[in-house]
Order: C-alpha cells, then structure tokens, then sequence
C-alpha cells in the first residue's frame, strides 16, 4: 500500500500544478489592457491645494494623448476608512474618483445610479457604495435618503454597485477590506480624508509607442512615479511556463519530425515493393497519394513548429526594452542589461490593487509549474525502484 501512495505521489503533484496553472492562466487572461502611473501623494497644503493642482494637468494628459488612449482618469487612493449610518458602521476600502474613472473602471450597477461628472468636477458629496456594504448598512431596500457620514460629513448615497476586486463579483485576492466606497476625488480633498497615493489611468489604443507616450506625459505631469503596464505584468508571469513549453515543444517536435521521416521511409519502401510487381503507370494514383500524405505530414510539422515559435518569441514584441539597439554590439547589450538591473534596484516600487491581483495569479502559477516539474523528476525515480 505505501510503495503504491509513493507511484501515485508523482502523478498527483503533476496533476495538481497542472490545475493550478491552468486556472492561474484563466485568471491572468482576465487581466485588463491598462495602464497606470501611480505616486505617493504629496502633502495636501492648506485647503488641499497641493493635492487640487494636479488634477487639471492630468486632464491635460489624456486630452494631448486622445490619439492614443481612449480614456483616461485620475483617482485617489485613500485605503481604509469608517463609514457609519444609523444602523452601524464599516470598515471600507475608499476610492476617490475624478471624472471619467468609471469608464476605465466600470462598475455593473444594482441600484439606484452612478455619480455624474458633473458632481465629480464639482466635488458634491455623494457616494456609491458595493451592493453587500448597503445590504450591511441599510438592509434590502435602500432609502432614497440614504446617507453616510464619512469624517463627521453627510454623504447621500446615490447607488450601489457590485464589487469590482473579482471577476466573479465578491472580494477579490488584491483587495484589503471586503467592500468598495467610491465618492469624488475633490470632495475627499476639501474634507481632508487622508490620500495615500494618485493614480493616473489610461486605455491604450496602441501598442509601446503608447506606453512610451503615456509615460513621458504622466512623469512631466508628477515625477517620480511608476508606470505599471497591466498587460506586461501578466505577460511577465507566463515567461517561465512559456520557455517549458518551448523546450518540451522543441523535444517532441524533433521526436514528431522522425517519426515522420521513418513513416515516409515505410510509405516508399512499401511503393518501391509494388513496383516490381506492376506497372510504374498503373502505381501512379499510389505514388500521388505517398507524396501528399508527406508533404502534409512535414507541412503540418512546419506549421507546428512555426506557431511554437510565433508563441515563443511573443514577449520580446510586449518587452522591447529586453532587446539591445545592435545584438552584436557589447555596448548596446551591456546598456539593456543595466537599464533592467536598475528598475529592478528601485528602493520604493509603489503598487495598485490590479497589480497585486496579477502577481497573485502569477505566483499561483509558479507554484503550479513547481509541481509539475518535482512530479515530472519523481517519476524516474519511481521507475527505476520498480525495475
């Protein structure tokens, strides 16, 4: 019984990493083309003037980019507030947005209706809260006078909205506290609810010429921040399964390509054997039928390893910053490899709640790799003790 647990024990970790990284995969593939510029937020000043200087210019960046993004949006990150009603009070993730951040970040509404632009530009004390928060809050109907007091002030609840942390509606892996408020960034300025950090955020219509843009526009408008491309995030955590696949691909493309050679040898071996017993016209539909059954047989092996390839290569299309000016010259390749080493060196790399939902998938999906790799060298092992 336990020399077949220890048989069995390879085949359960493989197929384990294998599940794990195949839903990790899923999750990854949900990762919104985004991009986002986040900084620490500087001291408001007197009246939040610091912080109210810097929403204008960044109404400037996505009117010069219009061209190249389709939206973008300015919000607040304010972390862990208490909002209270005459109910009780709760503990909330706050979120102060600007105008058009529910375009980059829509929210499904339940209730009632979203905050207008309007009252985003000018800061009216409304808020949405998550559908669960108002359950909590107000029950199963929602008061047309519903109002929370966030910091003393009176804040009319104008809807509610599903969670937004999770593809599936409910608290998600990035999110600190179970439940979202979303009220407008310049309210939360002038009653000084505390800003942690500002993120600018945009949907690129292109490609890196996009990124680069947004980038160089985002650090004139605030320097210091750091740009985080959501797509090339969730690309990075798929390079490890990517080059096993390569590998394994290669092995049994190699293998594929002489089990052909050896089929195609059979096939016109087999033919050479019907020529000495008939004719070479009466053979020619037979001789017809062995050259396309090859050819399709080395064309499909082509395809195959072309699309490996195509698969293989695609990160270095998302990370252009990986390939030197001049492979051949040391200069340029010495240059990219210390560019890279110093984003790596950063002392301060601030992140978004997006970006910890992707490095939670990828890191599921390196543990799932993991496994499948310790179930792949047990199964040797196995082998040679049943020999």
């Amino acid at each position: 019984m336990k020399e077949q647990r220890r048989r069995r024990l390879p085949w359960v970790l493989m197929a384990l990493g294998a599940l794990m990284a195949l839903f990790a995969l899923v999750m990854l593939s949900q990762t919104p083309k985004l991009l986002q510029y986040t900084v620490l937020a500087p001291e408001p000043g007197e009246k939040g003037e610091a912080l109210l200087s810097l929403i204008e210019p960044a109404h400037r960046v996505g009117q010069d980019l219009k061209d190249s993004l389709s939206w973008a949006a300015l919000n607040g990150v304010c972390g862990s507030a208490s909002i209270t009603s005459d109910t009780g009070s709760e503990e909330v993730n706050l979120i102060a947005m600007d105008e058009g951040w529910l375009e980059v970040y829509p929210r499904f509404l339940i209730k009632g209706r979203r905050i207008g632009e309007s009252e985003l530009q000018r800061g009216a004390r409304v808020v949405m809260l998550d559908d669960g928060l108002a359950f909590r809050l107000f029950g199963t109907d929602l008061p047309e006078d519903a109002a929370v007091a966030l910091n003393g002030v009176k804040y009319q609840v104008v809807g509610t909205v599903r969670h937004g942390g999770s593809v599936f509606g409910g608290r998600g892996v990035g999110d600190t506290l179970p439940a979202d408020a979303y009220l407008p960034l310049r309210a939360a300025i002038a009653d000084s609810v505390g800003i942690q950090a500002l993120t600018l955020s945009a949907i690129p219509q292109g490609g890196a010429g996009a990124t680069r843009l947004f980038l160089d526009a985002a650090s004139q408008w605030s320097p210091g921040g750091q740009l985080i491309d959501l797509s090339k995030e969730a690309m990075r955590r798929t390079i490890l399964p990517r080059v096993l696949l390569l590998i394994v691909g290669l092995y049994a493309l190699v293998g594929l390509f002489g089990r052909m050679t050896g089929a195609a040898g059979r096939l016109f071996g087999g033919y050479r054997q019907a020529l000495k017993r008939s004719y070479f016209t009466a053979l020619i539909p037979k001789l017809l039928g062995v050259v396309a059954l090859t050819l399709l047989g080395y064309a499909a092996l082509v395809g195959l390893t072309w699309l490996l390839m195509v698969f293989s290569a695609q990160p270095l299309y998302v990370f252009t910053e990986w390939v030197p000016e001049n492979i051949v010259e040391w200069t340029s390749i010495s240059r990219v490899f210390w560019n890279l080493t110093a984003e790596a060196g950063r002392l301060v790399r601030v992140g978004t709640r997006e970006l910890r939902v992707v490095e939670f998938w990828g890191g599921l999906l390196r543990w799932g790799v993991i496994l499948v790799l310790l179930g792949a060298a047990l199964l040797p092992k196995r082998q040679a003790v049943r020999s």
